[in-house]
């Protein structure tokens, strides 16, 4: 979340579903009710009121209400800063895990979950309207996150290096899915606009991005300011690029699966590619992949740059060239990322 931390440690106490669905931005989820309970409660409430859920709510826990205090208690003695309970709208079930809790010390959101995220979407809105924006652009490849990452030693504090892959855990292409899947969208926000907040930067670098980081979107405020700031351009050899992609699609992966996995998650995605590949550059990539999947062949370099070039070229770096024409940013730099690196820090950005 940023160099900052809030100033209230949270406790979100929600059902693991409804977490889910909208995370609290560094929250701990020690939830009153599991799924299961919380949907019992919420078809009590439908079929006969309020006052009949309550009285469920407090029969289903009552076998696991000492253990939900314990780690409640827990989790305050272990932190430094005071703790707030949080519910979605701050009403019943953060009140009664306060009753429950009897510490004087230990206060709940007012307006819950819901009320910090209507807060939170506000103050990224009113951050970008005023923060100047640079975009890290470049080729795929390029290795446009490891540069954000390293900007962030270099940059003063009042500048944000912000990473939207890493926070919607995917890499912006066809490929770029991770294991573990992505936040939801409300998540993503959340979590997004609480990093913006801490921040308070002067100014926000970031890397290019489409709409969409895989299926999250990017919040229109971003986007468009992102569309029409000046831009960075980091620059690689093929080569450089070409050996970045294997490692990071091919052969990590593997490492954490199985060659056979990554192999069909691998055709898969070229799969999604193959009309704006076209027949002929798609069938070229299909055949060296194929011809890659061979033990002796597999962590070859050599190998798999037989069908990563061809998608760079014929895929990846037309898509960039027609968007760098359209959008006709103003270039700040360009650069290797050494000289990249050295200009931020010269320049005081």
């Amino acid at each position: 979340m940023g160099g900052r931390q809030s100033a209230f440690q949270l406790l979100d106490v929600r059902a693991p579903v409804e977490v889910h669905r909208s995370g609290i931005p560094g929250a701990l989820s020690l939830p009153i009710l599991n799924d299961e309970e919380r949907a019992a409660v919420g078809t009590c409430y439908h079929a006969h009121g309020q006052a009949a859920a309550v009285t469920l709510g407090v029969e289903l826990t009552a076998p696991h209400r000492e253990a939900r205090v314990a780690t409640w208690r827990e989790a305050v003695a272990g932190s430094e800063r005071p703790t707030a309970f949080a519910c979605w709208r701050g009403g019943q079930r953060s009140g009664i895990a306060t009753q429950w809790l009897g510490d004087s010390n230990v206060s709940r959101v007012q307006g819950g979950a819901k009320a910090l995220r209507r807060y939170l979407m506000a103050s990224l809105e009113s951050q970008f309207s005023r923060t100047e924006m640079l975009v890290i652009s470049g080729l795929t490849g390029c290795g446009k996150t490891d540069l954000l990452h390293a900007l962030r030693q270099v940059v003063p504090q009042d500048v944000l290096a912000l990473d939207l892959e890493g926070l919607a855990n995917h890499r912006g292409s066809a490929f770029g899915g991770f294991p573990a899947g992505q936040p939801s969208q409300q998540t993503f926000e959340n979590d997004l606009a609480a990093t913006v907040h801490l921040a308070a930067p002067r100014m926000t670098l970031l890397e290019d991005e489409a709409r969409y980081v895989g299926r999250v979107e990017v919040p229109e405020s971003i986007f468009t300011k992102a569309q029409q700031s000046p831009v960075v351009i980091l620059e690689a050899t093929q080569a450089e690029r070409v050996a970045r992609i294997i490692r990071e699609y091919v052969f990590e992966p593997t490492e954490l699966s199985s060659r056979a996995v990554v192999r069909q998650e691998l055709e898969v995605n070229l799969n999604k590619l193959a009309k704006r590949l076209g027949g002929v550059h798609m069938a070229e990539c299909l055949e060296a992949l194929a011809f890659a999947d061979h033990e002796e062949r597999w962590f070859s370099l050599d190998t798999h740059t037989l069908w990563v070039d061809v998608l760079l070229r014929h895929y990846y770096d037309k898509l960039y060239d027609r968007a760098m024409t359209r959008l006709a940013r103003p270039i700040a730099f360009r650069g290797c990322a050494e000289e990249v690196l050295a200009w931020f820090a010269e320049n005081g950005e």
